[in-house]
């Protein structure tokens, strides 16, 4: 491809990048509110008799990675644009498609264990692919408070993804329970035109 070709791919208008930042922050600000949840009640959701006793371990960690995950939200929202006219909080919205229902779904539907292993083994994995598949093709002339918080983010979920993994790995059942909401969440994401395309691996 052409650098001219790869220039005008990678090239954004200010409401293409508004919609996009205002995605960015709507999934930040639901996988908080669903680590929130997890953390304080990590029992199963979905079971009217709950397990009583749920691994301590899982719920520190989605505590903590519901403060991340917020913390990168308030970022997010922080990087909309403040013009005349626009309702910068109107922006914060989920995309046409299926992700807001597979979230809700994972959110709802399932054990502490099994969310977790969907949320490492799909959820995260894919949105630091879609970070990075946005950075490598911004520009830093039009989008460098984006790329800041970009690079960050990659970093903060990168991180999640490794603790995430090792935590679950123990947990067999977990794990073959959360690839199949994998299953969904993937479908989910692939169909969220308005993310830049992450290249297969």
């Amino acid at each position: 491809m052409a650098e001219a070709e790869v220039a005008a791919k990678a090239w954004r208008g200010i409401d293409e990048l508004a919609e996009l930042v205002g995605v960015y922050c709507w999934v930040e600000n639901r996988i908080f509110e669903i680590c929130g949840a997890w953390a304080s009640a990590p029992d199963k959701i979905a079971d009217p008799d709950p397990d009583p006793d749920p691994d301590p371990a899982l719920r520190v960690w989605c505590a903590a990675v519901s403060r991340r995950h917020g913390l990168l939200a308030a970022r997010w929202a922080e990087r909309l644009p403040v013009r005349a006219g626009v309702d910068a909080a109107a922006l914060v919205a989920a995309p046409p498609g299926p992700l807001s229902d597979a979230l809700d779904a994972l959110g709802t539907g399932a054990d502490l264990s099994a969310g977790v292993a969907a949320l490492v083994q799909t959820v995260l994995p894919r949105l630091q692919g879609v970070y990075a598949a946005h950075g490598h093709a911004a520009t830093p002339v039009s989008e460098a408070p984006v790329l800041e918080v970009l690079a960050a983010a990659q970093r903060v979920v990168g991180g999640e993804v490794v603790v995430g993994q090792a935590l679950v790995e123990g947990t067999a059942e977990g794990l073959t329970r959360g690839a199949v909401l994998g299953e969904e969440l993937e479908r989910a994401f692939a169909a969220t035109s308005v993310f830049p395309a992450v290249p297969t691996s």
